[in-house]
């Protein structure tokens, strides 16, 4: 590595320092100066990839899968119960949202739930295996009740739910049409 000598070593500490101004580096360019530190310009901000919202997830069935896996899920169907009904448009997705493990935090989100959840007869068997499945019930008996009609299995396995004597007692309704089903 060669050695600068004297001379060109105090040209270029001048040069940086500005004292010889016809020369100037690109890097040392005057900008102008901003009157507060608030107005100093920033990098724009990455760009993030785009929120899926619910139309998209009607239309991509592996987003749904995602979305049904997450686990913070909740917190996203109390901003917006719409991705809950773009999840259940899908059989597969749906059948894994009603294993998810805060179904009643969802329940709570969009009480149309139980409807979406028992369309499909997968979703409907993983439901009533589900520990929240009396509070999901609870909110909209209409769902079980249609999936009852639909296949009469489902009360069976109604039955055989830890909490039945809880859902029969808040719903009396429910013991009718289970009843009518168990021959």
């Amino acid at each position: 590595m060669a050695q600068l000598g004297f001379k060109s070593t105090l040209t270029a500490a001048l040069i940086l320092s500005g004292l010889l101004g016809f020369i100037t580096p690109p890097s040392m360019a005057q900008t102008p100066a901003a009157d507060s530190p608030s107005e100093t310009s920033l990098r724009p901000p990455l760009k993030t990839p785009a929120v899926a919202s619910p139309e998209r997830i009607k239309k991509d069935k592996w987003i749904a899968y995602r979305l049904a896996n997450y686990v913070w899920l909740d917190r996203a169907a109390q901003a917006d119960p719409r991705i809950l009904a773009a999840i259940c448009e899908h059989p597969g997705p749906a059948k894994k949202l009603a294993q998810h493990r805060h179904l009643d935090r969802l329940a709570d989100a969009d009480h149309y739930l139980c409807r979406r959840l028992t369309r499909w007869h997968d979703a409907t068997q993983k439901l009533i295996r589900n520990k929240y499945c009396d509070h999901v019930i609870a909110l909209d008996p209409e769902g079980i009740y249609f999936a009852i009609e639909r296949d009469p299995a489902v009360a069976r396995l109604l039955a055989r739910d830890p909490m039945f004597n809880q859902m029969v007692d808040l719903n009396p309704d429910l013991g009718r049409v289970i009843a009518q089903h168990m021959k």
